[in-house]
This record gives C-alpha cells, structure tokens and sequence, in this order.
C-alpha cells in the first residue's frame, strides 16, 4: 500500500466525510444524488411487497412503537438500524438499484436507508440529507474502485457493496447524528467488523442482505461511536488492514488524488430493467428486435447473445426456476425482453419464470462470450424459423452515465414502482420533494410521503 501524507487513510477519509458541505458539490453532483435517492426510493417501494422483504420485517427486532424512523411502505414505526436494515434489502431485493461499474458496487442502496433513518430521526434538512449521501456513496465507491480492490472481492466470492458499503454508510450515519473526525474514523473501525457478504447469494433472497446487513451494521457502528464505543483506529492502514485482510490492497495517492474532485456518482449507472446490470442490454436489444421486425415467440429458432468475456464467468442460471434466479439468466433476459417486450417487476416473478413457453424459449438461446465486445456491449441475434436472420448491437446501456435516463424517464419508473404501494398523490408528491430536496426543511416530511394509507 503506498502512502501520500503522514496521516493514515482512515483519518484522511474520516476528515473527508466529517468536511464536505453542500455548498462544496458541483451541480452535476448535486443532480446525480436527487436521482438516485428517486430511484432507490421507487424500487425500495416496490421491493417492500417481496416475500423476502415481510420475512426480513416480520422476523426483525422492531416491533410497533419502538423508534421514529420509518420503515418504507409500512406503518410499522421502528429504531434507525432496523429501518436501515430493511430498507435496503428492499431496495435491493428487486436488482433493480443502481451499479457503479467502476468499482462493481451497489452503492446507494446500503447508503440511501442509513442516511435516511439518520435523517429522519435528526430532523436534518435535504441538503444535509444530500452531502451525507454524496459523502458515503464516495466513500463506499472509491474504497472499492481504488487498485481493483472490488474486483478481487468479486474473485474471491465476496460481494464489494458488503465490504465497503457498511463504511459508505458510517460515513452517511455519522455525518447526519454529528460525529467529528475521531468519532468518525472510529466509526469505520467498528463497521469493518461486519465487513462481508457472499456471492454464492446472487439468485437467491440472501443477496440482499448483503447489502441489508451493511446498512443496518453501518448505522450502528456510527451510533456506538458517538456513545464512545472503541474499535480499531486505523483499519485501513497498516499491515492487517482491511484490504490486504481480503486478499487485495489500496493506493493512497490514487484515492486521494480523485476523492472530493473527480466525483463517482456521476458516473453512476441507473438501471432500465429489474435485472442484474449485465443483464439490461439483453432484456433491451431482444425487446427492440421484437418491437422493430414485428416477432414473435413462435418465430423464433434460436437466440444469440454475444457478450464480453468478462460477462459469461459471472454467476448465471441458464434455465431458472425463480424470478430471483431469472435476474441472473442471460438466457431468460433474452426470452422475456424479447417476449414480453418489457423487463419490469412482473417480467423477473416467480410466475412468469414457470411460463412454459417462455421457458421453452429459455433453452433456446445461447450465450457466446467475444473477446470483440466492450464492457457490457451486447449483440442480440435471432433466428426465425423460415430462415431470417435479425440483430441488434447495444454499443452503451441505457442508464448508463454515457447514455443517462432524462428526469422524466425516471419519474416514470419511479411512479411504476412506486405506485405498487403508495396512492397517486403521494407518488407525485414524492416525485416533487425529491426533484427539490435542497429545499427542504426536515426530511421526516419525505419519509412520512413514504408511508402507505392507513387500514
């Protein structure tokens, strides 16, 4: 690990958190975290009808009238960690939240829920709600960005939002309930203590929690370093840090050159379809050859999708038989983009993966890896039964920094989501907040939108 100044990496990253204002951020920023606190929100909404979402609910220790913070969707009031706990698993559940392919994270769905409890329960304004956000999603990204550390997690099994995410979200928690510098960094200390997480959860309701138990372990980390709870002071220095304790390692002047300047959230990639990232071009280049040469499924010989190399050594499920798993089937995003003309929640249920002919489809599409292809550059090619042959490339998923979706593309897949729980009026209301959050004067205003109509 190299060095850039006497101070350790983690007081330089605990001063980084604890000194960034509002007023500091680039407008660019500034927008890239109202729309994706819009969009965790929608799918943390939609994700609070999941099965695995009321398991994790009925199962959690918060029960009515223990704590202000809000669980979304839900009348159930509960403590800031459970909050955090299951609102991220229901932002996450539905794999359709933000990624930063930089680093291979899911960074804002640990970190929006912990900086909303905190918020909520400080009565923090929006533009606090904003830079603790900026400043947990930097952290948590750039952690695993930084020397390809997110990438060797991936290799050894280990899910990168389930390692630095749980530090991305101390780093929110803290600034919103006042830590300074010490407290801070030994926030960090206390969160690296439940650093983890499993890739061998990716098809299955565990993946989630992941991401669930970083939010939760990040809110209290925050909470005992404020009570003057010890842990480790420089667990990101030394020779046991935390990256060489995974098997990787860090580059302080590479970190420290980019954090605070060059900003990872505006390259953050905002997702089209309820599938995993690798997944949306395939749902979308099937979809536009359906929608573009008039197909159908009975047309259809076989399917091919040529992907990168990197691509086909990630964990896929050929012939799925959930809708978790279906998340994770290049096959099946094939079939059903290419089907359903669609790839939203209904598209990756349980009931639509156990359609017959849809599964028939399934097993006729092949997927090739091309050592041609970009970084998730898709080609989708179909052949009909009477000889046709139709393609379509996918040079720049949609979502994508490089190929962004407007304000109100957004707002649209923000209203599908959210209204599976919440009325009209509080959906558009929502809308409205969020898109002026930097004007707002408590945000226990926006979570209460949050909240669905009483029985």
């Amino acid at each position: 690990m190299s060095a850039s100044s006497s101070a350790s990496i983690t007081q330089r990253l605990a001063d980084f958190s604890v000194n960034l204002k509002y007023d500091s951020l680039p407008p660019a920023v500034i927008a890239a975290a109202k729309n994706a606190i819009l969009d965790t929100l929608g799918v943390a909404l939609a994700g609070t009808t999941e099965e695995g979402t009321q398991m994790l609910l009925r199962s959690s220790t918060s029960a009515p009238g223990s704590g202000s913070a809000t669980i979304l969707g839900s009348r159930m009031p509960a403590t800031p960690t459970v909050a955090a706990l299951i609102n991220t698993y229901a932002a996450h559940v539905l794999d359709y939240d933000d990624t930063q392919h930089n680093s291979a994270t899911h960074t804002s769905a640990p970190v929006v829920p912990a900086a909303l409890a905190c918020a909520e329960t400080q009565h923090r304004n929006g533009k606090d709600l904003i830079a603790a956000y900026v400043a947990g999603f930097e952290i948590g990204t750039w952690l695993s960005r930084v020397a390809g550390f997110g990438n060797n997690l991936m290799k050894r099994g280990f899910p990168p939002s389930g390692v630095t995410g749980v530090i991305g979200a101390a780093a929110a928690a803290g600034k919103l309930i006042g830590l300074n510098a010490l407290q801070t960094k030994r926030s960090f200390g206390i969160a690296t203590c439940h650093a983890a997480g499993t890739k061998l959860a990716f098809g299955t309701m565990a993946k989630a929690q992941n991401l669930a138990n970083g939010s939760q372990n990040g809110v209290l980390s925050a909470l005992l370093a404020r009570e003057g709870f010890i842990g480790p002071d420089n667990v990101l220095d030394g020779e046991l840090n935390l990256f060489t304790q995974f098997g990787g390692h860090t580059d302080a002047d590479e970190l420290f050159r980019n954090l605070g300047h060059q900003f990872e959230l505006t390259e953050n990639t905002l997702k089209i379809y309820a599938c995993a990232g690798w997944r949306n071009p395939i749902v979308d280049a099937s979809r536009l050859l359906a929608e573009t040469h008039a197909l159908k499924t009975q047309d259809v010989d076989r399917m091919e999708v040529r992907v990168c190399m990197h691509v086909t050594g990630l964990p896929n499920y050929p012939e799925p038989r959930t809708g978790l798993e279906g998340k994770f089937s290049a096959q099946y995003a094939a079939a059903v983009g290419f089907t359903d003309r669609a790839g939203g929640v209904a598209q990756f249920s349980d009931q639509r993966v156990a359609d017959p002919e849809l599964a028939a489809l399934t097993r006729r599409v092949t997927l090739v890896g091309d050592e041609a292809m970009g970084s998730f550059q898709t080609r989708v090619t179909i052949h009909t039964k009477d000889g046709r042959e139709f393609s379509h490339f996918i040079p720049i998923q949609k979502g994508k920094h490089s190929n962004p979706m407007n304000w109100e593309e957004l707002a649209a897949k923000f209203r599908a989501n959210a209204q599976a729980v919440l009325p009209q009026a509080q959906v558009d209301a929502l809308i409205t907040m969020v898109r002026d959050l930097d004007k707002l004067d408590d945000v226990a205003k926006l979570t209460r939108l949050c909240l669905p109509a009483k029985p």
